[in-house]
């Protein structure tokens, strides 16, 4: 928050308007400032203002009701306190103000006022007391308790919020400081490391939740899938090569069906183009009827303009006596108004007469009023020259008589001073004397600084000189202790070594190594060699085992099989007998057309077993069919699941001998890795069956391996180890001797130092004597010089004071002197200046008598002409009675040129209204011919289109959307038509083409079931293979979210130790941690 301006008026004893505005660049640019003043000053006034402009209330006097108003000035009727500030959501101004009844000291106090508004538009936020309150306190963040603990301390209160505890103190510090950012990164790492452990511990849960499959369980599975895989290829081959028969054969069937389909529709669509016939024959006429349309549009258009003009000639010729009656009233208008304007200007003539001789008098009294004007003026100017005359007189002879006075007296004073008279010409001289000593005096003090500073320079020099002899010895010390050790570790590297250098040492070291690598390698192949055995055993009695089982499930899948056939047969009779019985329920509407003895209209024959509603019932047929086609299903599914078992069986036994191809490929290679690692090891192997003595040996071998390496990698790590010392130990050495020579030149530097400096000290005493001579002698001379006006000594610190008095002198004689020069020149101008005046003032006494009695003449006679002009025209001004009469008749005039004008329009509409019934007329006879031609003209072309008349015409004439219908209709019927046609032939071509590809000679029924059977063992083989590639891929990726899982769980760990190093310096629940710990440094600082 940051207070811009600050308005106040009559508050305590500051009475008035005040402003102080803290924008203003003398405050804004130096940043503090202090308000000053005595007690009873006012400077609590201003802070009182600041806090009852935003609060309503003060420090000391709480709150300011109508009940009572301590802070207004007393005998004043209103008060008010103004602020306008800025925070950060913006510019405001906050207004308080309280005033007494009539705003009068003695009136009834009112209620107070306060309101809140934007600083840059004005626009009121709130004018309620309690609601500005709450206001203020949303943009500053502060409450009245909050801003005179922080903002503005009353007196005695900063003592009380230092001593405060720091949770109480918090709130206030963070507006102050600004730190309430702390408390929020204290509580937020708080949170954020609760966060980050609840994030380890659900990490955690997670992965000890996820369980893999086993490496022989992922190998079985492995290979089943692949050995499906196989099995799912060759059955989709089949199971296409099947659906291209029953395309072919559905696709002949298809086409079959379409040509009797398409022929039954062409029988459809002559039976619509004859029922249609009427309607085309209606299009027909009235696609002619169309033709004509434009000449009968012309001839009713004709018709139509021929009936409105007909209409408009009607209604002209009814106009036409009221239009003449109005005509004859306009003229009677007319002529009425001429007569009153003549009238009106005889007038005006009888009364321009008086008014002529009117304004003659007023000529007459202008010209006598102006002279009296006149006099009357330079009578009262005279009379005021004469009463200046007559005071100046009176001033300058009073100003005549001072001057001689103080002339008098500045005689007696120059008399009194005649000693300073010299001063006038010497004190130049004197006041060089004066700066000659000041410029010695500061001489001196400047050789005696620098003599002070030349000893201690030379103290300065014999210390440090001492100090680098002693340094110089005890780095040469050092040295020597930096040899000594370098040489005894020499000697111990040289014992460790034995005689060999460190380059063979190390070569060892990497020999051995490769060796304890190459054992480990040879280890690792000869105890796979060994699983891999054991697991070749367990896939030949696995592959054994599984090929009895095949044998069994194809027995099975044989006699189900035969089932399976024996119940499709058995379907397809139901099925056809089903059709046949609906067949004869639907023919209901046929068998009523069958009489007895007659024959049938489908197949001929002359009796009919079903006419007497005969008809038989398939309710137990229907239940047969259910009954064949659950014991089908059964078959189908039975046969699946044997099948599907069958080829598990097969991928099983496909796989094995894969796994069990690889097994022996993998020993033969085992074999060659163990046999080369022994070769390089120069080791002699045992024959195949010793895989146990050979891991003896592998074992003792690794064993002395390990053993050597140790021992080798110590002395390595211990030659390193004094290497380094030794190189240590050498750059210490270099550093000693560098030390020790800088040393020696720094001692040479110091002592010629010492020698500059005893030099130098020497200088400085020899100078300071030489000054002091020449200061004595100099303050002798300027004492010889003063001593004649009264000055006995020349001290350097009365120095000033002697120079300053003898300037006073001598400015004080000359000021005298150039006085009373000055008041003898006034003197004489005054006595001048009074002769002058008292010959005016005679002047201008006789000069007011004379004009006095011209003025009494000229007034007479302009009060003669006054009476003579009242008694012709009174007190009436002649312009204004002009005016008058030339504004009636104005009127009048104005009047007859309206009546004018109604009667020229009158007139001229009458000569219009017989004008437009002429036109008319001609119009209508000339359409009238153009009529009887047209008419003509369109029966002709009725004949030719085939019309008898013109009532046959629009009878043939239909409305456009029933026309279009009709087209539409014609259009659609004659589109299928030819669409019919193309597709037949289109379906016969296709026809012959397909029946010569030839591609199966199987009946439908046969193909149907071979596919329903290939596609029901590809369901089951497909599903199986799902499973088993949804059980690898979920495994591998349970295996991949572990790995995630533990990089991630390793990287929560160390995230969580970051933040609860963070938690243990700053973080805490509640923010007082990090918050008390910044708002201490903060206050400080601001303090």
């Amino acid at each position: 928050m940051r207070i811009l301006l600050v308005r106040f008026k009559n508050l305590n004893s500051l009475a008035g308007e005040w402003e102080i505005d803290l924008a203003y660049p003398v405050f804004s640019s130096d940043g503090i400032f202090a308000i000053t003043g005595p007690t009873g000053a006012g400077k609590t006034t201003i802070l009182d203002a600041v806090c009852l402009a935003l609060y309503g209330r003060t420090p000391r006097l709480n709150k300011v009701t109508k009940s009572g108003n301590e802070i207004m000035s007393r005998q004043t009727g209103e008060c008010f306190a103004e602020v306008t500030f800025e925070t950060q959501a913006g510019r405001f101004r906050c207004h308080w103000s309280q005033h007494r009844a009539r705003k009068k000291p003695g009136g009834e106090l009112q209620a107070p006022k306060h309101e809140i508004a934007d600083a840059d538009s004005g626009r009121i936020l709130e004018a309620k007391l309690r609601g500005v309150a709450d206001q203020i306190e949303t943009v500053t963040g502060m409450d009245f308790d909050r801003f005179t603990r922080s903002m503005l301390l009353a007196q005695g209160g900063f003592a009380a919020f230092l001593q405060a505890a720091p949770d109480e103190r918090a709130p206030i510090l963070e507006q102050i400081t600004g730190t309430e950012i702390y408390s929020q990164i204290s509580i937020q790492v708080h949170k954020q490391r609760a966060g980050e452990r609840e994030k380890l511990d659900i990490l955690q849960a997670e992965l000890a939740g996820m369980q893999l499959l086993s490496e022989e369980d992922e190998r079985q599975l492995q290979a089943g899938l692949e050995q499906m895989v196989l099995q799912e290829t060759a059955l989709n081959q089949d199971i296409d090569q099947n659906n291209q028969a029953i395309d072919w054969l559905d696709g002949i069937e298809s086409l079959e069906k379409e040509l009797g389909l398409l022929a039954k529709q062409k029988q459809d669509m002559e039976i619509r183009l004859k029922d249609f016939q009427p309607g085309h024959e209606k299009l027909e006429r009235a696609t002619q009827a169309l033709e004509l349309a434009g000449d009968f549009a012309s001839l009713s258009s004709l018709r139509r303009e021929q009936e409105t003009d007909q209409q408009r000639r009607k209604a002209c010729q009814l106009a036409l006596p009221e239009q003449e009656a109005e005509v004859n009233r306009a003229e009677i208008n007319m002529k009425l108004a001429d007569a009153h304007l003549a009238q009106q200007k005889h007038k005006r003539e009888e009364v321009l007469i008086v008014i002529r001789k009117v304004r003659e008098l007023d000529l007459k009294l202008r010209e006598k009023t102006a002279p009296v004007k006149t006099a009357e003026d330079g009578i009262f100017e005279m009379e005021q020259t004469l009463d200046n005359l007559r005071t100046e007189f009176r001033e300058e002879s009073q100003v005549l008589k001072e001057q001689k006075i103080n002339f008098e007296e500045v005689q007696k004073l120059l008399s009194a001073s005649e000693a300073d008279r010299g001063l006038v010409e010497q004190l130049a001289r004197i006041l060089s004397q004066f700066d000659r000593l000041r410029e010695l005096d500061g001489n001196l003090l400047d050789r005696a600084g620098e003599l002070a500073a030349a000893e201690a320079q030379k103290q300065e020099a014999n210390r440090l000189w001492n100090e680098h002899i002693q340094k110089l010895q005890a780095q040469k010390e050092v040295l020597e202790t930096h040899q000594a050790k370098l040489l005894q570790q020499q000697s111990d590297l040289a014992d460790i070594l034995a005689e060999r250098k460190i380059t063979q040492w190390r070569d060892s070291l990497s020999e051995l190594k490769e060796r304890g690598t190459l054992l480990n390698e040879v280890s690792a192949s000869l105890k796979s060699l060994t699983e891999l055995r054991h697991t070749l055993i367990g896939l030949t009695t696995r592959h054994e085992k599984l090929t009895a089982e095949d044998v069994l499930l194809e027995q099975q899948i044989q006699a189900w099989l035969e089932k399976h056939a024996a119940f499709e047969r058995e379907l397809q009779l139901l099925e056809t007998e089903l059709s046949l019985l609906k067949k004869i329920e639907d023919l209901e509407e046929a068998r009523h057309q069958l009489q007895d003895g007659k024959p049938c209209p489908l197949c001929g024959a002359e009796e009919h077993p079903y006419a007497e509603r005969n008809v038989p019932v398939p309710d137990e047929t229907r239940a047969a069919l259910s009954r064949v086609r659950a014991n089908l299903k059964q078959a189908n599914e039975t046969v699946t699941g044997l099948r599907v078992k069958q080829a598990r069986n097969l991928k099983d036994l496909e796989q094995i001998l894969i796994r069990q191809k690889e097994t022996t490929d993998k020993i033969g290679s085992g074999d060659e890795r163990i046999h080369e690692g022994l070769e390089m090891l120069s080791i002699d192997g045992p024959d195949k069956d010793g895989g146990d003595e050979l891991g003896a040996v592998l074992l003792r071998f690794q064993q002395e391996n390990e053993d050597n390496l140790q021992s080798t990698s110590n002395v390595v790590q211990a030659v390193e180890v004094h290497e380094k010392e030794i190189g240590t130990l050498r750059d210490s050495l270099e550093s000693s001797k560098d030390a020790v020579i800088q040393s020696e030149r720094d001692t040479l530097a110091a002592a010629h130092a010492k020698e500059s400096a005893e030099q130098a000290d020497e200088r400085a005493k020899k100078a300071l004597e030489m000054l002091s001579t020449q200061f004595q002698q100099a303050q002798e001379d300027a004492l010889r010089d003063v001593s004649s006006y009264g000055v006995d000594s020349l001290a350097m610190n009365a120095l000033d004071q002697v120079q300053s008095e003898l300037t006073l002198r001598r400015d004080r004689w000359v000021s005298r002197q150039a006085e009373m020069a000055e008041l003898e020149r006034r003197i004489s101008t005054l006595e001048l200046q009074t002769q002058h005046q008292t010959s005016q003032i005679s002047r201008s006494e006789t000069e007011l008598k004379n004009l006095r009695s011209g003025l009494d003449i000229l007034r007479q006679e302009r009060d003669s002409l006054t009476r003579e002009r009242r008694g012709i025209f009174g007190d009436k001004r002649p312009d204004d009675e002009e005016s008058r009469l030339s504004s009636a008749i104005k009127d009048r005039e104005k009047h007859l040129e309206d009546s004018r004008g109604v009667f020229n329009s009158a007139t001229q509409e009458l000569s219009n209204l017989k004008s437009r019934v002429e036109a008319i007329v001609k119009a209508m006879l000339a359409r009238a011919e153009q009529l009887k031609t047209g008419e003509e003209r369109f029966h002709v072309r009725l004949g030719q289109y085939g019309f008898t008349d013109e009532t046959s015409y629009q009878a043939a004439c239909l409305p456009e959307e029933e026309r279009n219908n009709l087209m539409q209709q014609a259009q659609r019927l004659a589109t299928e038509q030819t669409e019919l046609n193309a597709r037949s032939r289109d379906r016969s071509s296709l026809l012959d083409i397909e029946r010569k590809k030839q591609t199966t000679d199987q009946p439908r029924d046969i193909l149907k079931q071979e596919l329903e059977a290939l596609v029901n063992r590809q369901k089951s083989l497909q599903q199986e293979v799902g499973g088993m590639r949804q059980k690898l891929h979920d495994n591998e990726s349970l295996r991949r979210k572990q790995q995630d899982r533990a990089k991630l769980i390793d990287a929560q760990k160390r995230e969580c130790s970051r933040w609860d190093l963070l938690h243990e310096l700053i973080g805490s629940a509640d923010g007082k941690k990090y918050r008390n710990f910044a708002q201490g440094l903060t206050f400080e600082m601001m303090v």
